[in-house]
């Protein structure tokens, strides 16, 4: 009896045991899951961009500017639509070549970039076709039209669609094309969220404030989890 008494006083404390450091252990690894290093902020569950933010550069190509911009873009695994005009495009071949090897898209952005509003149809439709003639004849695909200044009105918006492209606008503007500081146009660039279209621009001028904010912005945005993809409007099909 009393081996038996001995046995049984042992095999409960092996059951107490068990139960004062269950507890324990699932503490540890609650405290654990506290103090993991945080990783970049999820997208959204309802997010329909997946995550994504969408870079535009109008007024290209733009020699050095250019080149430089798709070198950002490159290290920081983002693509992006190049509204490029027509007469540009035209004298820098090379460079229209070198967007689309990098996988980015073309957009149309006018022959020579007039307030659109300002035309008669007959040279709206020029200015159109002139331009997605000559960005065709590189093999692009494209499907979208971005009016110079944002200018467009009924008659322009008939236009575009007569030409079997949608108008492609944006919703954050660095004003880069003023060159306002670097800082200035960083500060837009991380304010952007998912489905966000900002306007940058590779032509039109010195655009080194760009490169510079672009350097500096793109590698945080990244790190929130953000990726950057080309519009819906103007992707290939």
């Amino acid at each position: 009896m009393k081996r038996l008494h001995l046995m049984v006083t042992a095999a409960a404390a092996v059951v107490a045991s068990l139960f004062l450091t269950a507890p324990a252990n699932a503490a540890n690894a609650a405290n654990a899951q506290d103090t993991a290093p945080s990783a970049p902020a999820a997208v959204a569950a309802d997010d329909p961009w997946n995550g994504q933010i969408f870079l535009t550069f109008d007024d290209g190509t733009n020699g050095i500017y250019t080149d430089q911009i798709l070198e950002v873009l490159e290290q920081n695994n983002a693509k992006a639509t190049f509204f490029m005009i027509g007469q540009n495009a035209q004298r820098d071949p090379a460079r229209v070549r070198a967007v689309l090897a990098a996988g980015h898209t073309l957009g149309n952005h006018t022959w020579n970039h007039p307030d659109m509003t300002t035309l008669t149809r007959a040279q709206m439709d020029e200015q159109i076709g002139r331009s997605q003639t000559l960005l065709e004849s590189f093999g692009a695909e494209v499907n979208c039209f971005r009016p110079p200044y944002g200018a467009h009105n009924t008659t322009v918006n008939q236009a575009i669609t007569a030409a079997g492209l949608q108008r492609q606008m944006w919703n954050e503007d660095t004003r880069d094309w003023s060159r306002p500081g670097v800082d200035a146009i960083v500060d837009v660039l991380l304010g952007a969220t998912p489905g966000d279209v900002v306007l940058m621009h590779d032509g039109g001028g010195d655009r080194s404030q760009t490169v510079e904010a672009l350097e500096i912005a793109l590698p945080q945005l990244a790190a929130k989890g953000y990726k950057f993809g080309i519009t819906p409007k103007c992707s290939p099909a």
